[in-house]
């Protein structure tokens, strides 16, 4: 049973994230963290299996959470969480090693797909941005890994 930790600063999203975890008993919420600095202590204690993390949050942002939990624990995939539409946001998560990029808009339909994607080892990013940007951000982090 997959174990997700949910990052966000805000209380409403971690709520709505948990009621929508709730409907699929083959996942288990594991936690929850309200910046990134609580996330990656959190990653070390938890555990989870993934992380669906916010992008903006005060102190460590989501995207420096990821790199540190990335360097130390490489087999914790992160779904970045965000309200923006950013193709430097993208490519800056994955380089940072996010497997996912949902939109917080789309994350009531998209979640559990998003979710379901990067644990069995796959990349997923919202329908919404766009398609061209996005084949060129996978395209680069993908030749990017294989040369380090």
């Amino acid at each position: 049973m997959p174990r997700v930790l949910i990052v966000d600063d805000h209380a409403f999203i971690r709520r709505g994230v948990q009621s929508i975890l709730q409907s699929f008993p083959e996942w288990e919420f594991c936690g929850e963290a309200a910046n990134g600095n609580d996330a990656v202590q959190l990653a070390e204690r938890l555990h989870p299996d993934v992380i669906l993390m916010d992008v903006t949050m005060p102190g460590m942002n989501g995207i420096e959470a990821t790199r540190v939990i990335h360097g130390k624990h490489p087999e914790v995939k992160v779904v970045l969480l965000t309200l923006h539409e950013s193709a430097e946001i993208l490519r800056n998560g994955f380089r940072a090693g996010a497997s996912g990029y949902l939109l917080k808009a789309d994350a009531e339909e998209e979640l559990m797909k998003a979710l379901r994607i990067v644990v069995a080892d796959g990349s997923y990013v919202s329908p919404r941005i766009d398609q061209g940007a996005v084949r060129e951000v996978i395209k680069e982090v993908r030749s990017t890994s294989r040369g380090a």
